[in-house]
């Protein structure tokens, strides 16, 4: 005697969409408010930083240097996976390298200044 598997209810294939549509939802709203805090972060700390740059930086260097840095942070950011995102201490390490870069442009930019 052979048996065959029971019928699928009829909506089986529709509550599984949902189920799924709903996960992929929550998770993608997870990485963007992961995101929009790690990026929040990197600002405030790139702001702080420009804060305390000698006058001799412009406004208009202070803004290339921000902005850049802020392009480099969401590149990254869209390119990591949402378990990268929710892992502190990645989250911290790329702050610090953030404004060691920020740091790093804004010594160019002084030394450039001094040799024109």
């Amino acid at each position: 005697m052979i048996f065959a598997p029971p019928p699928a209810a009829p909506n089986a294939g529709h509550i599984n969409t949902v189920v799924n549509s709903n996960h992929h939802l929550e998770k993608l709203k997870l990485r963007e408010s992961l995101t929009a805090e790690i990026v929040a972060d990197v600002e405030y700390e790139i702001n702080d930083l420009l804060a305390w740059a000698t006058d001799s930086l412009t406004a208009k260097d202070r803004k290339a240097i921000r902005d850049e840095v802020m392009a480099q942070t969401r590149l990254v950011t869209d390119a990591l996976s949402t378990e990268e995102l929710q892992n502190e201490g990645a989250r911290r390490a790329y702050t610090c390298g953030a404004v060691a870069t920020a740091r790093q442009m804004i010594n160019l930019q002084m030394a450039q200044t001094k040799r024109n």
